[in-house]
C-alpha cells in the first residue's frame, strides 16, 4: 500500500520567506527596532509535541496556547536580549519533527550558533531521541553550544524523566541542562539568555 502526503503551496511559500529573512539579516547589524551588536541563529530541536513552538512563543511573545498544532517544516521568530551591555538578537528556528521533512533539516541547521534540544519530562522517549538530533546538528556546525532542556515542569506530578538521566546525557555531549515550563513561563527567559551568553562567549573565544 502506498501513502501520499500532500503539502500545501503555502508551506513552500513560508520556506522561501524564511530564506529571504535570513539572507536579509546576514551581515546587517541594524533592525527596524535599532542597532544590535551580535546576531545568533538558534535552532530548536526535538520530537513532536515536546513544546518547541510553545517555548518560543512564550519567550518572544509571552504567550501560551494549550492546543497548538505541530510545526510543519520550520517556524522563525526574532527577539533581542541584553547580555550585560551587549545587545544580542536571537534568530530562533523551530524545526518540525516529522520524518518526511528530515531531508530539509540540514538546510536550517546550517549556520546555527547554538541549539536547544527539548524533551518532555513526562515522556522518556523524547529524551532518548535527543542524541540523534544533537549529532545531526553538530555534524553540520561543529561543537556549538547546546542546551538540553526539559519542558512541562507544570506537570511535575506526572514526571517520568529523572533529572539525573537528562544531566548524564548533557554531560556525555558536553551540553548545558535546564528545565522549564512554557505554560507558566518558569525559567524560559533565563534559558534563552544562557544560550545567548554561551553563543557570545563562543564567538568571542573563536575570534580572540
Amino acid at each position: 500500500m502506498t501513502f501520499f502526503i500532500i503539502v500545501s503551496t503555502d508551506f513552500f511559500k513560508r520556506l522561501e520567506t524564511y530564506q529571504f529573512i535570513e539572507a536579509r539579516l546576514k551581515g546587517d547589524t541594524h533592525t527596524v527596532s535599532g542597532k544590535v551588536d551580535f546576531k545568533f541563529k538558534v535552532t530548536l530541536l526535538g520530537e513532536a509535541s515536546v513544546g518547541k513552538t510553545s517555548l518560543v512563543l512564550r519567550f518572544v511573545k509571552d504567550y501560551f496556547k494549550e492546543d497548538l498544532k505541530s510545526t510543519i517544516g520550520t517556524n522563525f521568530m526574532i527577539k533581542k536580549v541584553d547580555i550585560d551591555d551587549i545587545k544580542v538578537q536571537l534568530l530562533i528556528y523551530d524545526i518540525g519533527a516529522q520524518k518526511i521533512f528530515s531531508s530539509m533539516r540540514a538546510k536550517y541547521f546550517q549556520g546555527s550558533n547554538a541549539s536547544i534540544a527539548i524533551y518532555d519530562i513526562t515522556r522518556p522517549e523524547t529524551l532518548h531521541a535527543l542524541p540523534e538530533w544533537i549529532n545531526s546538528v553538530r555534524e553540520i556546525n561543529g561543537n556549538i553550544p547546546i542546551m538540553i532542556l526539559g519542558n512541562k515542569l507544570d506537570l511535575e506530578d506526572q514526571r517520568r524523566v529523572p533529572v539525573m538521566d537528562a544531566k548524564n546525557i548533557a554531560k556525555r555531549f558536553t551540553c548545558m541542562h535546564a528545565e522549564v515550563s512554557a505554560k507558566t513561563g518558569e525559567s524560559v527567559e533565563k534559558v534563552f539568555k544562557r544560550v545567548a551568553k554561551a553563543s557570545l562567549d563562543e564567538y568571542q573565544y573563536c575570534n580572540s
